[in-house]
């Protein structure tokens, strides 16, 4: 498999719409299944550590026992942590291990009590009327605890216990349906679900603005109550070696982004661009045309604000491959005047859409160095041609006045 990797070499290819894609060479056996995974994104064989949708794929292993149990001593978080069909199963559970467990002491009770061996005694008072075998002690502890009282079973006051018991199993059922109603409108509502209406364009764009090469990306809010005090950031994750030859194969570096120039601020009144400048402090900077492609590292994008309604914090995050990078686009423009309702819209149908726009393949260190050298030149040349201009200007000024010229120069007044 190794060898497999090693063999593979991508191959670019321009489309007629100017998009760079990455080609792929065919093959059989286990390259193709290699093949197929680089098609759909994976990091040299990988699949991208961040969804599009934001859940990572990273597992934990080798926990021991006293790492598990702290889970459970933070019960409630862990109970919202879990995915809903086995929430769903700890709910329903919950509720039938308690009508289990106190049809149970209803059983001892009336068992003590000596009212299964008065079955047929007319005049036996037992604990609970009518209860006969332990399924209608389970259907009385169900009664009992919802209190429903279907009017079949009821307990006597005159069996030791049972008005105790009734009061601990209603107390019981209250403060658990309290915690469980709770436990479920928490995860209702909880803020990571506002990341669905949060939206991050498919693709991630290069192209050149403001003589700067730059990285963007569109990022846009479906609802109109908009996120408060909302900042942006990127993460851009690859393998590092360091000098002394340590290997880091998940290495995190800052990207920094801006959207016009707030920043990393970002008002999600409508759609917006998120630029990267690749400059000294990008990890793009030295990156070329090829490398940029090579299906090696990965971008991670998040967003983060404050819901307005709630004043939870949301978190909103996507991440880019190299198959995600179209080098040589921008976005189209989808924000418009409309003038019959006259007011600004935004068309969603081109929230994607992009143009091909003149880029050179180049990285931005070679650009700048190109920007460098072609501005190092002009200044020179403007230099010169201020220096001559100052030299003949010198030249007028201190050049000797003989006394033929002053006279023909300053006529005589007198």
């Amino acid at each position: 498999m190794l060898k497999s990797i090693s063999n593979l070499h991508l191959n670019r290819k321009k489309s007629d719409d100017g998009e760079q894609l990455v080609d792929f060479p065919s093959s059989s056996g286990d390259d193709a299944s290699l093949i197929t995974k680089l098609r759909k994104g994976y990091q040299l064989g990988r699949p991208a550590l961040v969804k599009k949708t934001g859940k990572y794929r990273v597992t934990y292993k080798g926990l021991s026992s006293s790492e598990r149990r702290s889970f459970a001593l933070d019960l409630f978080q862990t109970l919202i942590d879990l995915k809903w069909r086995w929430a769903t199963l700890v709910f329903v559970f919950t509720f039938f291990i308690v009508y289990f467990v106190f049809a149970v002491i209803w059983y001892i009770l009336a068992k003590a009590h000596g009212d299964f061996e008065n079955l047929n005694n007319p005049t036996w008072t037992p604990c609970i009327e009518r209860a006969k075998t332990f399924a209608d002690l389970l259907l009385f502890s169900i009664e009992t605890q919802t209190t429903i009282g279907y009017g079949t079973f009821y307990p006597n006051t005159s069996c030791s216990g049972s008005l105790l018991l009734v009061f601990v199993q209603i107390t019981v059922g209250f403060l658990l349906e309290t915690l469980l109603v709770g436990f479920l409108l928490v995860k209702l509502s909880r803020p990571k679900h506002r990341r669905h209406t949060l939206l991050f364009s498919e693709k991630a764009l290069i192209c050149k603005e403001d003589g700067d090469l730059c990285l963007e990306i569109r990022v846009g809010d479906l609802r109109k109550s908009h996120l408060v005090d909302t900042s942006s950031f990127g993460i851009f994750v690859s393998e590092k070696v360091s000098k002394e030859g340590i290997v880091y194969p998940l290495y995190q570096q800052q990207m920094e982004f801006e959207a016009h120039q707030m920043q990393d601020r970002v008002f999600m009144m409508w759609p917006l661009i998120l630029r990267h400048k690749i400059n000294e402090d990008s990890p793009l900077y030295e990156m070329t045309f090829d490398q940029m492609l090579s299906n090696t590292f990965e971008l991670i994008i998040i967003l983060e604000g404050t819901i307005e309604a709630t004043g939870e914090i949301c978190q909103a995050r996507t991440s880019y491959s190299s198959k995600d990078i179209v080098w040589g686009h921008r976005f189209v423009n989808m924000i418009d005047f409309d003038n019959d309702n006259g007011q600004w819209s935004a068309n969603f149908e081109k929230f994607n859409a992009t143009v091909p726009t003149p880029t050179p393949k180049c990285s931005g260190k070679q650009l700048a160095e190109i920007y460098g050298a072609s501005s190092r030149t002009n200044q020179a040349q403007e230099t010169e041609n201020l220096g001559g201009t100052f030299w003949r200007s010198q030249s007028q000024i201190i050049t000797p006045m003989t006394e033929e010229t002053s006279l023909t120069k300053i006529p005589d007044r007198r």
